[in-house]
C-alpha cells in the first residue's frame, strides 16, 4: 500500500508490449525498471521540473542505488500502472518509492536512490528548497539506508565477458541503468550452464530459476565500447531460491562500475512457484 502523509503521489500507466515479453512470455526486469525510471521522470514534469528546467540548472539526477522486487508476472495486454512518490530528501539525495499494479495484482514494488548532480562536472549539489516544497511540502523525512552488502569475490566465482554496445547507451551516453539487469540475468544463466544446468536443461526438469529481486548499487558509468567483466556466484541456497552476487568492472580495473544482490526462484513452466530439483539444488550449494 501506498504510503500514507505523503502528500503527492504520481501515477502512470502503460501497455505491455509483445516486445516487452521474455522467452516465457513475461515482462522483462529490465523493461519494467525503465517503467519506473519513465515514471520518476513524468512525475518530476508533472511537480513542474520538467527536462527544460534540468537543462536550465545544468543539473541532472543520476541513480546510485534500486531495489526491485517483483512480486508476480506481467505479460502481453496487461495494462500496468506505475505509482511513484519520494520517500525522503537529503542535502543531495532523494529516495523515490514505487509500486506497479496490473488491475488489482500488485506485480512489483522498488525504491531508487537518486542523487542530484551538477552536469558539467558531475559533483553532487544541494537538492533546491522549491523542489522539496513541491514534493513534500509538510519537510522532508529522511529514511535510514541500509549500507551494500561487500562479500569478497570467490575464486570459483563464474566470469562473463562483454563489450559495451551502442545499443545499451542511454540519452546520457553511458549505459542504462536498467540495461545492467541483462547483463546480471544473462551472467547467471552462463554460470548456470556452465554447471551443468543451461536453460534447455532447466526446462526439461519441468522449469526454470525466474529473478523474483535485484538490488544494485551503481558507483561508474560503463561507456561504448568498453570491455566488462561480469563477475557472479551463488551466496545462499534455500527450498525454493538461490541468492547470488555479481560485480560488474571494466576489463584490467578493479573498482566495480555497479555491484548486484539478487534472488532467483524455482518457478515451473506453468508459471506456479515451486521447491528447487534436488540436483540443481546440491549443484547450486557446492558452488556456493
Amino acid at each position: 500500500m501506498v504510503r500514507r502523509g505523503v502528500p503527492r503521489v504520481f501515477r502512470f500507466r502503460a501497455p505491455v508490449w509483445q516486445a516487452d515479453l521474455d522467452a516465457f512470455g513475461e515482462l522483462r526486469s529490465a523493461t519494467l525498471l525503465r517503467l519506473l525510471q519513465e515514471t520518476a521522470t513524468r512525475a518530476s514534469s508533472d511537480a513542474g521540473f520538467d527536462p527544460a528546467y534540468y537543462e536550465r540548472e545544468a543539473t541532472v539526477w543520476l541513480v546510485r542505488r534500486t531495489a526491485l522486487t517483483r512480486l508476480a508476472p506481467a505479460g502481453y495486454g496487461d495494462e500496468l500502472e506505475a505509482a511513484t512518490w519520494v520517500a525522503d530528501f537529503r542535502r543531495v539525495r532523494s529516495q523515490r518509492d514505487y509500486e506497479v499494479h496490473a488491475g488489482a495484482r500488485l506485480i512489483a514494488r522498488a525504491s531508487t536512490d537518486w542523487v542530484y548532480v551538477d552536469r558539467n562536472s558531475g559533483q553532487p549539489k544541494r537538492v533546491p528548497s522549491e523542489m522539496q516544497q513541491a514534493f513534500v511540502p509538510e519537510g522532508p523525512t529522511t529514511s535510514r539506508r541500509i549500507a551494500f552488502p561487500e562479500p569478497p569475490v570467490p575464486a570459483h566465482a563464474a566470469r562473463t565477458v562483454r563489450r559495451v554496445e551502442l545499443h545499451d547507451l542511454d540519452a546520457l551516453a553511458h549505459v542504462n541503468n536498467a540495461t545492467y539487469l541483462h547483463y546480471v540475468e544473462q551472467a547467471a544463466e552462463d554460470a548456470m550452464a556452465a554447471a551443468g544446468w543451461p536453460l534447455a536443461a532447466q526446462v526439461a526438469a519441468g522449469g526454470r530459476l525466474r529473478a523474483v529481486a535485484h538490488d544494485l548499487e551503481y558507483l561508474d558509468s560503463a561507456l561504448y565500447g568498453d570491455e566488462i567483466d561480469v563477475v557472479t556466484w551463488p551466496v545462499a541456497v534455500d527450498e525454493r531460491e538461490v541468492e547470488r552476487h555479481a560485480v560488474i568492472s571494466r576489463r584490467a580495473e578493479t573498482r566495480p562500475l555497479v555491484r548486484t544482490v539478487s534472488r532467483y526462484a524455482w518457478t515451473t513452466t506453468t508459471g506456479v512457484a515451486a521447491a528447487l530439483p534436488a540436483t540443481l539444488r546440491d549443484t547450486l550449494r557446492t558452488t556456493a
